[in-house]
């Protein structure tokens, strides 16, 4: 079972317009895994993301936690590494 999530720099976190407490809520769940608050960053939309970050796709019942393999052309290939149930 995976208890943290090993990072460099910051932890993007990707929320396609859930409401506020979702968000609140996924803050929370990284901080149990280890995420300092200060490193999320929420983004609207997935671009802009350095290769070897890691991803958080939020979902209205789940995390995903991914790590950005490749980034071309505004596309990014983040395989997803384990999910967290909120």
């Amino acid at each position: 079972m995976i208890d943290h999530i090993e990072y460099t720099g910051k932890v993007y976190v990707y929320n396609s317009g859930l409401s506020q407490e979702i968000v609140i809520l996924s803050k929370q769940k990284l901080h149990e895994y280890d995420v300092n608050p200060d490193d999320i960053q929420i983004i609207d939309v997935p671009e802009g993301v350095p290769v070897g970050s890691i991803l958080v796709t939020i979902w209205p019942h789940y995390l995903s936690v991914a790590k950005v393999k490749h980034v071309r052309d505004g596309s990014i290939y983040a395989p997803q590494l384990f999910n967290i149930d909120l």
